[in-house]
């Protein structure tokens, strides 16, 4: 699945190994986004969980279908 997460707080990009390999991209404003492809469900939870350890607000989610993003190379 492909997902996308936005958090409050800026992420430097070295963070991208350590939360699933999602790229890390600082927005204005002092936000992150995540995004990028989760194996499953139990990888998710796990991501979730770290940003919630790192004390994190979680902005936002969305998720699809990796057949859904033409552009996306896998």
């Amino acid at each position: 699945m492909y997902v996308e997460i936005r958090i409050k707080g800026s992420l430097k990009q070295d963070w991208s190994d350590w939360l699933e390999g999602l790229s890390v991209s600082n927005q204005a404003h002092e936000e992150t986004v995540l995004e990028g492809h989760i194996s499953d469900q139990a990888a998710l939870l796990g991501l979730l969980n770290r940003i919630h350890g790192l004390n994190l607000q979680l902005l936002s989610f969305s998720q699809s279908d990796k057949s859904e993003l033409p552009n996306v190379k896998q």
